[in-house]
């Protein structure tokens, strides 16, 4: 973050904001208190052209005009009075005499072209005073009367301050206002750069609650750009536990591969040493063990390996299993034919009940893989009689099956871990028996691979039942 940064988001725009406010409330307090002055100038002046017209009016009458007739017909002592000829040359004027003439006056300009004319406080080069002037033009005279620009004067011509008071006071509301409003639209501005400092601390992104946003459009955007950093971070510590697990489960696997390794090929290295080294002075019945606990322990070791690979493929190269069409009736019977040209009868009885339309988009590897392991872990483990498979259900997308026996089963405690790679409830009658440990794994995979499910659990009198789906 710029550490460097003074004045916050909200500071700045309040700050932007309020230059063109004063600036807008000045402009218009200007202009208004120039039209109110113009308009009082205005109002004086049209009064004094009464005057004006009035004196006019008397003069065309009586053709003369005295002081006495201004005292009677206006009744002001301080107006001043001056009357000029059309050629500007001062007639009568009832403060002062011989003025000369006065056509270069404004007023008296303004009234010869247009017949009104009035100047604001101009010096009077007679008197040396300042004057408001109002001049009329009449047919054969021009009557001009003033008054004394005094503070008086000044006072009335002015704009009202206690308007312009009222005014300052309206935008002083407004600008509070304005504030309120300005930090209510930069919350969210604040809120995402409180989050960019959470996100930099290293902070907790999660405890960041996005209900505290202005429920505005910038809120909106605020609140939509914090879920999607959310969600990139969820994505990316999935990512990262997906990644660990990975190394974790590899490195499981390897260990237990390792640990599965170390017995059969201990046993072939044994029994191959024996029969280098004390060959000739065994017997030939010994000789046979040796050579048959080796060539036992290679296809152990071979159909371990067969397992590990098939696994490995499963979980990390899925796109090199091809689907086609499979009869699963047709597929079930090869693979119990197949282990009982192994097993012959003396084992487990295998009862097949599955209808003949049963086909499924699949590969042929895996679902045979599924049954045989099913089987063979049964065989295997169960101590029962028999083994049974059926068709449970048909719904819109899957196949679900039904496979159990009437063996012991399984301890409740084991349950959910008997599809872990390597995982034994006995392992020294496991591998007696001759399983890899991870049968049922790839039975979970290859299942998962079909987009199914599978759950284990113990029969209500006697025998494990696995109830597994696979997608049409």
């Amino acid at each position: 973050m710029d550490s460097k940064k003074i004045f916050s988001f909200r500071t700045r725009l309040f700050f932007l904001v309020n230059i063109f406010f004063w600036m807008l409330v000045a402009a218009f307090v200007s202009i208004q208190y120039l039209r109110e002055s113009e308009y009082k100038v205005s109002m004086l002046d049209t009064r004094l052209q009464v005057y004006n017209n009035i004196l006019l009016k008397e003069y065309e009458v009586k053709d003369t005009l005295t002081n006495d007739m201004i005292k009677e017909l206006i009744g002001n002592e301080l107006l001043r009075v001056t009357m000029l000829d059309l050629n500007g040359n001062v007639v009568f004027d009832n403060f002062n005499e011989n003025m000369g003439n006065h056509k270069d006056r404004p007023e008296i300009q303004k009234a010869l072209s247009s017949g009104v004319g009035f100047t604001i406080r101009r010096i009077s080069e007679t008197d040396k005073h300042e004057y408001f002037y109002s001049a009329t033009e009449g047919q054969e005279v021009i009557i001009r009367s003033a008054l004394p620009y005094d503070v008086s004067l000044a006072n009335i011509l002015k704009g009202d301050v206690n308007y312009v008071g009222i005014v300052l006071a309206i935008a002083l509301i407004i600008n509070i206002i304005l504030y309120f409003a300005i930090s209510r639209m930069s919350l969210g501005v604040q809120n995402l750069w409180k989050f960019a400092r959470v996100v930099e601390d290293g902070g907790d992104i999660n405890e960041f609650d996005t209900s505290l946003l202005p429920n505005d459009e910038l809120g909106e955007v605020s609140s939509v750009i914090v879920n999607l950093y959310k969600e990139r971070d969820r994505q990316y510590q999935k990512s990262q536990f997906e990644i660990n697990e990975k190394i974790r489960i590899k490195h499981q696997l390897t260990n237990n591969i390792n640990h599965e390794l170390k017995t059969p090929v201990q046993s072939i290295m044994g029994s191959l040493e024996t029969l280098v080294h004390n060959g000739d002075a065994l017997s030939p019945e010994l000789r046979n063990k040796l050579i048959y606990t080796g060539y036992e322990n290679s296809l152990r070791l071979s159909e371990l390996l067969q397992d590990i690979t098939l696994l490995s493929r499963i979980t990390d190269a899925k796109d090199t299993f091809a689907k086609s069409k499979i009869n699963i009736g047709v597929l079930v019977n090869d693979v119990v034919k197949e282990i009982v040209s192994i097993y012959g009868e003396q084992k487990m009885r295998i009862n097949v009940n599955l209808p003949e339309d049963v086909e499924v988009e699949g590969n042929r590897l895996l679902l045979e893989s599924i049954f045989r392991n099913l089987i063979n872990n049964s065989i295997q483990y169960s101590g029962g009689r028999d083994i049974f498979i059926n068709l449970l259900e048909t719904t819109g997308t899957h196949y679900v099956f039904d496979f159990h026996d009437n063996g012991i089963g399984v301890d409740n405690a084991h349950l959910n871990r008997i599809f872990e790679r390597f995982y034994r409830l006995d392992s020294g009658r496991s591998r007696k028996e001759g399983g890899t440990g991870i049968g049922l794994s790839i039975v979970k995979n290859a299942v998962l691979f079909h987009n199914g499910t599978i759950e284990a659990r113990n029969m209500e009198f006697a025998g494990l039942q696995f109830i597994f789906s696979i997608h049409k």
